[in-house]
Order: structure tokens, then sequence, then C-alpha cells
């Protein structure tokens, strides 16, 4: 039976003091019913939270989205073909939930994804995972700083560009604090590091986003730190696939040329891998995603060098061409591949054990071995209106703001770095 709130309507204003919750609807993809009740399952047998029928009488709400689908079948016998009778459906998903308090404040959010080849209740893995990080972060008290409320100033529009890897929480974001300053605006056009970072310089932007560290010359300030998966598209192939960067350096020269070449079977002994040439798709602009992917290729030979592929635009266009294209892989920021339904890599860190991005791997550091910082980088000098609502926005990003990365796979940053920040801004904030 569902418990009831005694005070209805009070909306908690911290974490800690979320005691009873809704879950609003995970949205129409497949899956989402299934995985919104198996939430409600979960959540009913825990003794930290209480569930309620309404959200007029939660004091959270658990609002987010979700998908399960299958990503291929696997054979018990790595020498069957993966497409016989025999093989059994492969399945995987995501579930991404924000916390909503007091006044609509993201009090926490997270992802949760497969940690492995499901063949069980997936459903139950996810929400069983998401559900136990919350009562432990409520159990600690993980709130983390608020960003300070104060009025807006006169009403005008920032406009930004640059990377499309941090895109998603940048437009997200954006959302949250307009609603909270109705009179500020912030517009992002998503053309790459390079191409933001070229219009910044002309002062056609006043704002850039860029996963490329800029010169000392400009102020620019560190916003979530993310990760760069390798999707890829094996019909029916349900395996987990494992990478090195020794053998992504010889896909992305055109030295290996097969999916079935010797060096990746080794690497996966235990699947079958199709007799099909590799198509590579790569970004077609100057692209932080690529700065990141080539430095790490880059270790595994001084002399690797970049020969093959098909160019697509932005995160997005890379994820949809290979989504399209059989056969084909491709690199993106991690939650464009749950966003188009793609399997991405195990790739081998430096002490040779094979990661998976998941929030916790991608925020540690030398775990998952292709995570990023990305940058906001911002036009100086800002007239006194625009100073007022970027140093602002900055100040509730490094805060409040940090508590939304999660539900979109990007892990906050270390507190140490938003203590550092939250000191920058105060000096820009304080420049004439």
């Amino acid at each position: 039976m569902l418990c009831a709130l005694t005070l209805s309507g009070q909306r908690a204003d911290s974490l800690k003091g979320v005691q009873s919750v809704y879950v609003e609807s995970l949205g129409t993809n497949e899956g989402a019913g299934d995985l919104r009740r198996e939430l409600i399952e979960v959540i009913r047998h825990t003794h930290r939270l209480n569930l309620v029928q309404s959200a007029d009488q939660a004091d959270a709400v658990l609002e987010g989205k979700g998908a399960l689908w299958v990503r291929g079948y696997h054979s018990l016998s790595p020498r069957a073909r993966v497409d016989s009778s025999s093989a059994e459906p492969v399945y995987t998903g995501y579930l991404s939930i924000k916390v909503q308090g007091k006044g609509g404040e993201t009090l926490w959010s997270y992802l949760a994804n497969p940690k492995r080849v499901s063949f069980g209740d997936l459903k139950h893995d996810l929400a069983t995972q998401l559900v136990g990080k919350l009562v432990d972060d409520i159990a600690t008290g993980v709130d983390g700083a608020v960003a300070a409320a104060g009025p807006s100033g006169a009403a005008v529009t920032l406009r930004g560009a640059g990377a499309t890897f941090p895109y998603p929480i940048y437009q997200d974001w954006f959302q949250s604090f307009h609603a909270r300053h109705p009179g500020w605006q912030f517009q992002y056009e998503p053309v790459g590091s390079e191409r933001g970072l070229a219009q910044l310089a002309a002062g056609k932007v006043d704002f850039a986003g860029s996963d490329i560290p800029a010169d000392a010359s400009v102020q620019q300030f560190a916003s979530v730190r993310g990760a760069v998966v390798l999707i890829y598209n094996l019909p029916r192939f349900g395996d987990d696939l494992r990478l090195t960067r020794e053998v992504l350096a010889g896909i992305f020269s055109g030295k290996i040329k097969a999916w079935n070449d010797p060096a990746l079977r080794a690497l996966n002994r235990r699947s079958s891998l199709p007799n099909a040439p590799i198509t590579i798709v790569h970004r077609a602009e100057g692209s932080g995603t690529t700065f990141a992917l080539t430095g790490f290729l880059a270790k595994a030979s001084a002399n690797w060098n970049w020969q093959t592929g098909i160019p697509a635009a932005g995160n997005e266009g890379v994820a949809k061409l290979v989504a399209d294209t059989p056969y084909s892989l491709g690199y993106v920021e991690f939650i464009y591949a749950f966003d188009h339904r793609l399997s991405f890599a195990s790739i081998a860190n430096a002490s040779g054990h094979f990661i998976q991005p998941d929030l916790a791997s991608i925020a540690a550091e030398g775990v998952y071995p292709i995570a990023t910082y990305t940058w906001l980088v911002v036009h100086e000098p800002l007239e006194a209106g625009k100073r007022e609502a970027m140093m602002s926005f900055l100040e509730w990003m490094l805060t409040s703001g940090q508590r939304q990365c999660s539900a979109l796979g990007y892990a906050p940053l270390p507190k140490d770095f938003v203590d550092r920040e939250l000191q920058q801004v105060k000096r820009a904030s304080s420049t004439p």
C-alpha cells in the first residue's frame, strides 16, 4: 500500500530532506513504462523512502527517461553464428533520473547503465543501481553547494558557439537558468570546438564551448567531465567489444581493415566477429572530441596518423551515421550513444583492465581512459549587462548546475575545481 505524507506539498530544499517521493512518467521510449514500474517497486521495498500517489504529496519528484532494447544476440558457443536459431537476445538500456525539490530545483541526478552483458532482468538491475545510489547519497548528506539567489539585471541575450561534446548538458543548463532568471537568455550553436573558438576570437559570440584548452589570454572555466566512447554497429553482435589504444590506432590508420582481423580476434576470444570491412566514421570539423581521442591514440605510437574514414558533422552526426551504417565504428560523447541506441566498447586502461564507461569510471582519474574536461571560454571584455548575466550563470553552473550533470552521463567537477573556479568567477565579477 502506498504511503501518504502527513504534510503534503512541502518540497525539500536539500537532498537530505527527501523522505517521500513520486515517480513521474519516464517518457514513451521502448521499455520506459516497465522501467517506471520497476523503479516504483524497488523504492517500495526500501526503508529509507516513502512512495506517494501524486506529486502534490511528495517532498521530491523523480523525473527523467529510460529505454530498453535488444542490442544483439549471443551464442553459448563462440564457433556458432550469432544469427543462428540458438542465439539468445542480449538487452541493454539506461535509466536517467533527476530528483526535483523545492521550486523545481534539481537536488540530485544519476544515469544508470548496464555493468555487463545482460541476459536477465535488466530493468531490475538499472532500478536497483539508481535507488541504491540515491539512498546512499541521502544517508551521507551529499548535497553540494547552492548558488546564491539574486534578481536578474537588465534583459540580455548571450550568444555562444562551439563544442558538441557538452551540448546536451548546456541545453539543460540554459533552460534551467532561464527559468530562474527570465530576463537572461543563452543561445548556443553546436558547431565544434575549433569553429566556436574562431567565432569567439572574431567577436561574433560572447562565449565558446571547447574541449580543447584555450590559451592563457582568455577566461576559461571547466564545466563538466565527460567520456569519449567508441560506438559500433555490428548487426546481431551481443557481446562486449574490447579494444586497446594500439588496436584503435591500427583501425583509424587503416592498418586494420576488417572486423575479424587477428588483432581484434585476440582481444575478443569468446566472440564471433564478422568477416566484414570496418567503416570508420569521424568528425568533419575541428573537434574537441577528436582532440581527446587522438591524444589517447597518440600514446600508442609517436608516428600514428589518421588515414581512413568518412566524415560527419558533430557528435550527433557521427552517432546518426554509425546507427545507419552496418559494420561501422565511430566515437562520440557518452550520452549520444544512448540517444541513438548504440553499443560502445570496453577500452583497456593503463593497467590493462577493460573498462566500460559509467559515471563512476568517468569521474575517477585513471579509470576510464578517454575521459576529458570541457570548458566555457568567455569573451573579454563583456559589456556590463552581459557580464552580470554570464558571471551569475557561471556561479550557478559551478554549484546548483552540477547536480544536473549526472542524469546526462557527465561527471560533476571535483570540489577543488569548483572552489578554484568560484574564486575565478568572483575576481572576474569585480573586474570593470
